[in-house]
């Protein structure tokens, strides 16, 4: 053999005996080969040198009775294929203070607090080892440069099997837990850990618990069959979970407290024995393109003031609530789907607030439930098949805004005592029972909605506080359009648009009328407005070059007219039109404004607006989409059909295919051109998605000879939307408030989620919750507090 490798051997005469004797013996950078067999001692690796197994794997042991069996004090040593087995009940089995360790296929069993200790200086390098501890952990690391952990395997600890503390900081890939009494990895301190494609199992607690101000980054963690909580995250430090997951724990599988914010991308919860996801003890973040599935209590839960924002989550099968909110949390939902819930797909109780956009519920007892002093405001949320109400509202406040709602088993929309419900461009179809309740005791408004198709009145009004029904259209229902039960001056019934009811509207003087059968059924009334509509145009902030074009259109269809009046032909004329670009620009409202200018006219017999999506149009069986398309446009004659999304139509989606689509373009062409005379279409979208939509059937793009770009909102614009909604809702904003608003909205993303007008509403409304929660911790508050909005309520960001 050369002169740098020595051998160890308990045969005598043929090399060292003992291998503590051979590294002090040894030259630096020896290989010291070690022959089979049990060596009692302890070994202090005061050079570097490496130490092998000749035979390989399992052949060599160093065992220990008293003391530390293997620890390093140079600058870098190795073991390869050696077992270490301590039995000290106070030490660990390797100890690294100083220098780096190098463990390769290794096999390390200690029997007091921890297998593998390193601290200080010292640094950990294991790879493919196999660390048992029956007593206490596997590894722990408080040293600054811990080290890596490369598939490694931990089995049956007595406590945790991976804890960085104090200042540590680790290196965890491609390794797996099996059988932890404590947690899978513990991280508290400043720790700092970064973890990859690691698998936990059979943790007694959490089996990630990062605490105080402990740092993680873990991606494709798992966590599965633990008795305690699947992760545990309680710091105030950074923490991201990137494709990790939990299954089959028998508690929460994340559970968030003690104000942590984590970041969480694409994890997956399932099959957990309490909650799926719980926010709780003003704890924040972001959860994003997440799942929940098939948990034995609530989905998602945020609770104690916590304020996380949510984007595309999913949840389904959750055997109570798919989500809940509760003692004054705050959480924002953007693309939210909630399924097969055996509870409330979402419930706000007990004084929770949030705000929500684009969310869909499928199936459950209740699709949203609002109660206990909470507070909502919902915008684009769909409900579909639900087992009694769609939406209910008791004791509780909620602002629904451009939303669906199919199906319900009870009453579509129903307010109960103490509701007060504002609903805003909703439509809500085939329900079991009402279209819309306000029961004793409930107030609000019901605006530019839609009631048809259900069982029994498309809006009734129990109450004697104040209620507002503008702009409504209710039809087809087997019950009154509107029933008001007790006569009152508090219930406003304005410009309702009623058709095909079973039975006679009462409402107003009529209120206690006999309801003794069938009503016949009647035209849509003209909408009727205390207001100029081409003022109210005007008045419409920003929307410079929609207004202009709007302006031509009308001025060009009062000279057609008067030519008419003086027996000469009309100029030819786009009556189509194309409304395009981003959701929130004002496309349905400028719609509205512009039939009535229209009946004002005499153009259009009614000017009534008839506002419709992909699914009013298309039926999910061959030949029934031409039907229900046919039905939709009859509804509109004399006035607007407003067809939202229009370009879906032509892409397709769902289970009815792009063919079906195909079906109501084909029909909406020919109606249009046998009534080219009695009505105005307005097909509405994204620009370039529009654009494509003309191109999909030959007839589309002469059907519809003009486009109206609707641009989307300045910064400055936005503010004054801002300034718009707290002069009618009794506000003032002060200018400090308004330049931080002006450099909000410069900054915010202007992608396909910016919600223009939208936008700057809701930021409004969550300025009103900020202020509020401000006021009541105020000793004093004085009348002009209670109106003004400062920068103090202004999100953190926009400040």
């Amino acid at each position: 053999m050369g002169q740098n490798v020595i051998m160890v051997t308990q045969t005598p005469g043929h090399g060292y005996r003992r291998i503590g004797d051979a590294v002090a013996g040894a030259p630096e950078g020896a290989l010291i080969v070690v022959a089979p067999g049990r060596y009692s001692e302890n070994i202090v690796l005061s050079k570097p040198v490496t130490i092998t197994a000749e035979e390989g794997i399992g052949t060599v042991t160093i065992l220990t009775g008293s003391g530390v069996a293997v620890s390093a004090a140079t600058s870098s040593a190795a073991l390869s294929g050696i077992s270490v087995v301590s039995t000290d009940k106070d030490n660990p089995a390797v100890f690294v203070a100083q220098g780096q360790l190098s463990l390769t296929e290794c096999a390390l069993e200690g029997s007091g607090w921890s297998s593998v200790y390193a601290s200080g200086e010292g640094q950990i390098l294991m790879r493919g080892c196999e660390i048992r501890n029956g007593v206490g952990a596997g590894v722990v690391v408080t040293a600054a440069d811990g080290g890596v952990l490369e598939s490694c395997r931990f089995n049956d600890l007595g406590t945790s099997a991976v804890v960085v503390a104090d200042d540590g900081a680790l290196m965890m890939r491609s390794c797996t837990v099996d059988k932890a009494a404590g947690n899978g990895i513990c991280l508290n301190g400043r720790g700092a850990l970064t973890v990859e494609d690691t698998t936990i199992t059979g943790t007694g607690k959490p089996a990630v618990a990062v605490e105080q101000q402990a740092v993680m980054k873990a991606k494709r963690l798992s966590v599965s069959s633990g008795d305690g909580i699947g992760f545990y995250l309680a710091s105030t430090g950074s923490v991201h979970l990137e494709d990790c997951s939990v299954e089959h724990v028998g508690a929460e599988g994340i559970f968030v407290a003690e104000g942590c914010k984590p970041e969480l991308r694409g994890c997956r919860v399932r099959a957990t024995g309490f909650r799926g996801v719980h926010f709780a003890a003003r704890s924040g973040g972001k959860v994003t393109d997440c799942e929940v599935a098939d948990v034995d209590g609530i989905g998602v839960q945020v609770t104690e003031r916590s304020t996380p924002e949510f984007d595309q989550l999913s949840v389904a099968g959750s055997k109570r609530s798919g989500v809940r909110v509760s003692e004054a949390a705050d959480p924002f939902f953007r693309r939210l789907r909630v399924l097969g819930s055996d509870g409330a797909g979402i419930e706000i109780d007990e004084g929770g607030r949030g705000t929500m956009e684009n969310v869909e519920i499928e199936g459950g007892e209740v699709g949203l439930r609002v109660v206990g002093g909470s507070r909502l405001t919902a915008n684009g949320l769909s409900v579909r098949n639900t087992r009694a109400a769609g939406v209910e509202v008791v004791d509780a406040a909620l602002a629904l805004a451009d939303s669906a709602i199919t199906g319900s088993g009870g009453d579509g929309i129903q307010g109960g005592a103490g509701a007060n419900l504002s609903v805003l461009r909703c439509r809500v179809h085939n329900s079991d029972g009402m279209g819309c309740q306000f029961a004793e005791g409930a107030s609000g408004s019901v605006t530019e909605s839609e009631f048809s198709g259900g069982k029994a009145d498309g809006i009734r009004l129990e109450t004697r506080e104040a209620v507002r029904v503008s702009a409504c259209t209710v039809r087809d229902n087997h019950g009154s359009g509107v029933r008001q039960t007790r006569p009152g001056t508090a219930i406003e019934v304005l410009d309702l648009i009623t058709s095909g009811n079973l039975r006679p509207d009462a409402f107003g003087t009529s209120a206690s009328a006999e309801v003794a059968g069938p009503a016949p059924v009647t035209s849509p009334a003209r909408p009727k407005s205390a207001d100029d509509p081409l003022q109210e145009l005007q008045a419409l902030v920003g929307l410079d070059g929609v207004k202009r074009e709007v302006t031509s259109l009308i001025n060009l269809n009062k000279m057609a007219k008067r030519r008419q009046d003086a027996g000469l032909s009309a100029p030819p004329m786009a009556r189509h039109l194309v409304f395009a670009g981003a959701p929130g620009t004002g496309k349905t409202t400028v719609a509205r404004l512009y039939g009535q200018v229209l009946a004002q006219l005499g153009v259009l017999r009614e000017g009534h607006l008839v506002e419709v999506a992909r699914a009013d149009l298309v039926a999910q069986i061959i030949g029934g989409t031409a039907i229900k398309t046919t039905e939709a446009f009859t509804t509109a004659l004399g006035g607007v059909l407003f067809i939202d999304e229009a370009y879906t139509l032509s892409s397709g989606s769902g289970g009815s295919g792009p063919d079906f689509g195909r079906e109501a373009i084909d029909t909406l062409v020919k109606l249009m051109e046998d009534h080219r005379d009695d009505v105005v279409v307005i097909a509405a979208g994204y620009s370039n998605e529009m654009a494509k939509f003309l191109e999909s059937n030959p007839g589309m793009e002469s059907r519809f000879s003009r486009t109206i770009e609707f641009a989307n909102y300045t910064a400055d614009e936005l503010v004054t939307i801002v300034r718009t909604q707290c002069a009618k809702h009794d506000y003032r904003l002060d200018e400090e408030a308004a330049d931080g608003l002006l450099g909000y909205f410069e900054a915010i993303p202007k992608d396909g989620t910016f919600g223009n007008g939208r936008t700057a509403r809701r930021v409004f409304e969550r300025m009103t919750d900020r202020q509020a929660s401000r006021l009541a911790e105020a000793p004093e508050v004085t009348a002009a507090d209670l109106t003004l909005l400062t920068v103090d309520d202004l999100e953190t960001g926009a400040r």
